[in-house]
């Protein structure tokens, strides 16, 4: 079997029309890539030219005199909040905003819870002793501890008051005097000279009370405004 083979050339004039017809084929696409690249590159430039607007600047506002007392005496109140918790954190029933003090005293007499005054039972050196939680001094009617500062001076330190069963008697001019109701727990001692067993008012403990300051000129105000434009439309009417 013979083989044949077909012998092809190309002559240097025939190669390069052909170049040329490839270069004219790809310069096209390739000028429509370059100019995408170049404004590509416009953008960017004009974007890194562009200037971002100022912020507007916020002048902080002066405080009067008053203003400038008061965050001063928030400051200080404060401090001194932070220094009695450091100097009573240590104790066991904690830091009271209303100081208090446990006491056992010994009375002459007390008040019923109809409001009679009855005498304590007393028999030389033996004594009636009761428990009474009282406002520490200088305490009571004045401003709480750790309030807020905006209900600091409507806050107060207020006694409180509850009863205690104790030995008592009625005294000759309570006796005489119309007979009051008695309270339950109340009974008489058989051959005891007239002394019973009853309650008799306590303090029991300092309490912390907000009373909030009364808006009634300023409702006063409100109602007159109303008044004044029902006027105004009936006249126009």
């Amino acid at each position: 079997m013979e083989l044949s083979y077909v012998k092809l050339s190309v002559s240097i004039n025939n190669i390069i029309p052909l170049k040329r017809i490839i270069a004219r084929s790809l310069n096209p696409g390739l000028s429509v890539l370059c100019g995408a690249v170049a404004d590509a590159g416009d953008v960017i430039a004009n974007v890194s030219r562009v200037r971002r607007a100022p912020q507007p600047h916020y002048s902080h506002r002066v405080l009067n005199d008053e203003e400038l007392d008061m965050t001063a005496w928030k400051r200080s109140h404060w401090r001194d909040m932070q220094s009695i918790l450091r100097r009573e954190g240590g104790q066991k029933e904690g830091v009271q905003c209303c100081p208090s003090v446990l006491e056992m005293v010994t009375k002459k007499g007390g008040r019923t819870p109809t409001g009679l005054y009855v005498e304590l039972y007393e028999d030389g050196e033996n004594q009636q002793r009761l428990f009474e939680v009282s406002c520490a001094p200088n305490v009571v009617d004045k401003p709480c501890r750790f309030v807020d500062a905006r209900l600091y001076n409507e806050s107060r330190c207020i006694q409180k008051y509850s009863y205690s069963y104790a030995l008592v008697r009625y005294l000759h001019s309570a006796a005489t005097e119309t007979p009051q109701p008695r309270t339950e727990g109340h009974f008489s001692v058989p051959g005891s000279g007239g002394w019973s067993m009853d309650y008799v008012r306590v303090r029991a403990g300092c309490e912390c009370q907000i009373k909030p300051k009364s808006n009634k000129p300023a409702r006063r105000r409100h109602k007159q405004r109303k008044r004044n434009r029902r006027v105004v439309e009936n006249d126009e009417t």
